[in-house]
């Protein structure tokens, strides 16, 4: 044995920097659950928006009349209409924060040749209520804004496949 009367505990720093650390950690967690519960509440939307496309785009080329997409924002639901048929496409909203809003905005991408001035700003898109889809499989020059609470997710489709368009790559 040593001469000393040596104590084998922890001093107060070192519990008080373990108990900071716990807290710290718990606290990265929790918010990282946060933040994947919403994602996911913002792939159910975009989910139900790719089944109302696909719908609108396979049934105005088999049914060879245009079907109009909107966003009901009284049922949270997406309606794919044509000729007196409607199909509703419901966002599951079980799981959602009590009071959170859902907003969808469809926006038609105007032409780049032609340009449009509104209160003297060049713009390239404006809001629109709907998008439509054609017999020949193309539809609408549209983007969509899908946004639930502060999350939001933004992408333009493609007029000619109706498939989503992904950013071109930064070359420099």
């Amino acid at each position: 044995m040593t001469g000393g009367d040596a104590r084998k505990a922890f001093t107060l720093i070192e519990m008080m920097l373990t108990i900071a650390l716990i807290t710290l950690l718990s606290s990265l967690f929790v918010w990282n659950i946060t933040s994947l519960l919403k994602q996911g509440e913002l792939e159910s939307l975009q989910n139900e928006l790719w089944g109302a496309v696909e719908k609108a785009k396979q049934s105005a080329v088999f049914n060879r009349q245009p079907h109009v997409v909107r966003f009901d924002e009284e049922a949270q639901a997406f309606r794919v209409s044509a000729g007196g048929k409607q199909f509703t496409f419901e966002v599951e909203t079980d799981g959602f924060d009590e009071g959170v809003e859902i907003e969808v905005v469809f926006n038609e991408q105007l032409p780049k040749d032609g340009y449009r001035l509104v209160r003297g700003e060049l713009v390239t898109q404006r809001e629109i209520e709907s998008v439509t889809f054609y017999p020949d499989g193309t539809c609408t020059p549209f983007s969509v804004n899908l946004k639930i609470g502060e999350y939001q997710s933004d992408f333009q489709i493609d007029p000619w496949t109706g498939s989503q368009l992904t950013a071109p790559e930064d070359d420099s």
